[in-house]
């Protein structure tokens, strides 16, 4: 009888234990509440008779977690804190460098997102412990999902490298309704200024980057020059031509950079001689260049059709500026008074660097100048200015460049019964036997949740039904302590009598 009383006692005390730890975390992130689960004793032999059998008390069969999903605060403020909306655990380690699958027994997981960054540029929990991460490629893809080839996550603090353009590209609409510069006495490229906007129809830039980052403004200048319609006109060399009477319009681009005529130079090139004295292309000494005398530089002569497309097909193959010195040089076309693509920049730079540039061309019934589709593959040097997870769990770094990078990818784990998980303190769990074996996995796929950046998970204690337990465990407590002594009042009876 009093053994029954006992186990009651000890079930009551349990009960209020694990529902005191409850409250106690109920504002701790991430932490899981418990349930203490009992069971009845009962003993019965063949001897017994099982229908008069009181049972023997109750006994504790496992303090069970709950790992159910705790609310998330909302934006925190801090780019680091996460909370995982879902199912899976963060992947922690103890070491920096403890990536290997020997040390898989040192590997921790929890729920509780509050991360910050150490002074050596490790994102780490606040006792210290590092976070894993995957490593990624340049689309945050990953090619080994393996907790065994995580690694603690660090935050560069180095600016990023930049990278010189190669590849550019920019779409035309050229203004159809616009004045014709060319006359039946001059051609339109003789007297071309780009300091004076009356010698060309339209202009417009984009930046292009050198070899150490810096950034350099590329200039095209576009002069419509005549509409075929059979008549008469004097030719660049000074030679009396007709043209075709077919309606086509022709019209003439050049490239300057940083102010500095460039070669524009493609199996289409055209040698554009400027020896109009009023240009201040002749009137000033330039790259070697004597006053007064002509200056040539390489351009594109662009033929439309009436239906407002070049008439090679609607697209002129790429077009390429040469930066280096060698036999393909733009200045192996010919003696030119253009500089280079480097020399353009100011040196210093890369003479290796070469340009393509992929220019798209129409000339529709509009009188307005329009550019689109402006592309560049190169970008200056950048300081980093922000990071942050996508749902995805991928670590973005941002650079004043307005260049973005994938750090790595925030690694997760899931487990087949997590509530197997042993507790180790800190919000921790690690892997057991009756837990199953740890299986990697990604965020936002398969059973594992999103990840929330600057969010965090509150504890799910609901703490109105822990007082609710608090006093059913305070009354069971009482109530097992009342039979005790109830049975202890009844022996001393026992023994009284005489």
């Amino acid at each position: 009888m009093f053994n029954t009383s006992i186990s009651g006692l000890n079930g009551s005390q349990k009960f209020l234990d694990t529902t005191s730890n409850n409250i106690a975390n109920v504002n701790s992130y991430g932490f899981k509440r418990s349930r203490a689960e009992f069971a009845d004793i009962y003993t019965n032999t063949v001897f017994s008779n099982s229908h008069t059998a009181t049972g023997m008390g109750t006994t504790t069969t496992t303090v069970a977690q709950q790992f159910v999903q705790g609310s998330l605060t909302g934006d925190t403020g801090n780019n680091l804190d996460m909370a995982i909306s879902g199912n899976g655990f963060f992947v922690l380690a103890n070491e920096a460098n403890n990536a290997s699958t020997a040390n898989m027994g040192d590997r921790t997981y929890t729920r509780n997102g509050a991360f910050e960054i150490n002074p050596n540029g490790y994102i780490v929990t606040a006792m210290g412990d590092f976070l894993q991460g995957y490593d990624v490629d340049t689309e945050g893809n990953i090619s080994n999902l393996d907790l065994g080839s995580t690694k603690a996550i660090h935050i560069p603090s180095s600016t990023g490298a930049p990278k010189m353009s190669t590849k550019i590209g920019i779409d035309f609409n050229l203004p159809a309704n616009s004045q014709e510069l060319a006359s039946d006495v001059k051609y339109s490229m003789q007297a071309f200024d780009p300091d004076d906007r009356s010698t060309y129809t339209a202009a417009t830039s984009q930046t292009i980057y050198d070899s150490l980052g810096g950034a350099h403004t590329l200039t095209y200048y576009f002069v419509k020059d005549h509409t075929n319609s059979g008549q008469d006109y004097v030719d660049q060399d000074g030679a009396l031509k007709t043209a075709p009477d077919d309606g086509h319009t022709i019209w003439n681009v050049v490239t300057f950079v940083d102010g500095n005529p460039t070669n524009l130079a493609g199996d289409d090139a055209q040698l554009y001689t400027i020896h109009d004295g009023t240009s201040s292309l002749v009137r000033t000494a330039d790259n070697g260049h004597t006053p007064g005398d002509d200056y040539t530089i390489y351009g594109m002569r662009l033929e439309f059709g009436t239906d407002g497309k070049l008439v090679d097909g609607g697209q002129l193959p790429n077009s390429v500026i040469f930066a280096n010195d060698g036999p393909n040089a733009v200045g192996a076309k010919g003696a030119t008074s253009a500089y280079t693509l480097a020399g353009a920049m100011g040196g210093g730079v890369s003479n290796d660097q070469v340009l393509s540039a992929n220019l798209g061309y129409t000339q529709y019934g509009s009188s307005k100048f329009n550019v689109s589709n402006i592309t560049n593959d190169g970008y200056a040097t950048g300081i980093l200015e922000n990071v942050e997870v996508n749902e995805h769990g991928l670590i973005v770094a941002s650079y004043t460049n307005g260049r973005t990078e994938y750090i790595c990818k925030v690694a997760m784990a899931n487990f087949t019964n997590p509530q197997g998980l042993l507790k180790v303190g800190d919000t921790q769990w690690k892997e057991s036997i009756n837990s199953g074996e740890v299986q990697a996995q990604e965020a936002n796929t398969g059973m594992c949740g999103a990840i929330k950046g600057a969010n965090l998970e509150l504890s799910n204690v609901e703490l109105a039904s822990e007082l609710v337990d608090l006093i059913i465990a305070q009354r069971a407590y009482q109530a097992n302590a009342q039979a005790l002594q109830t049975q202890n009042t009844a022996m001393d009876s026992i023994m009284n009598i005489r």
